[in-house]
């Protein structure tokens, strides 16, 4: 499958089971998603299509999210989304998607990291997603401040 990167496996700090649930579940599902059903033709999020694939188990404190079988579930929009993101040049990612990471005040760095997963490098790619994740939580922050 496109997402195996690696032909070693990578040195890790994680447990045994969170290894498993971030690095091999949903992948085990030979399951097609047509990208349309989780991006509209607008460029929003079809959380309806993402929310279908939450499972929750009955707990002493009612429902719970069951992670393992949502993660399972959800692995495969996931390589839909990947594999779409491949077909695009920076161009078209640019042209389709940049308006989308204005909110956050930083769109050229979704254009880097798009250019970042396009190599296949996986140091790259882990140092990429780390600056996402700190700008998003940023602007998720201001977001927030401003309400």
């Amino acid at each position: 499958k496109s997402m195996e990167m690696l032909a070693d496996p990578a040195i890790t700090c994680l447990s045994p089971l969170v290894h498993n649930m971030v690095c091999n579940l949903g992948f085990e599902s030979d399951v097609n998603h047509d990208i349309n059903n989780i991006v509209s033709g607008e460029n929003e999020v079809c959380w309806s299509t993402i929310t279908k694939h939450l499972h929750y188990v009955q707990s002493g404190e009612g429902q719970v999210v069951d992670y393992t079988a949502s993660v399972r579930s959800l692995g495969p929009l996931c390589e839909a989304v990947h594999l779409h993101l491949l077909t695009l040049s920076r161009k078209q990612f640019e042209e389709k998607y940049g308006l989308c990471f204005q909110w956050t005040n930083n769109t050229e760095l979704f254009i880097e990291i798009f250019d970042i997963l396009k190599n296949l490098q996986a140091v790259a790619i882990s140092l990429g997603l780390m600056k996402l994740t700190s700008c998003l939580e940023r602007a998720l922050g201001n977001v927030y401040l401003l309400a």
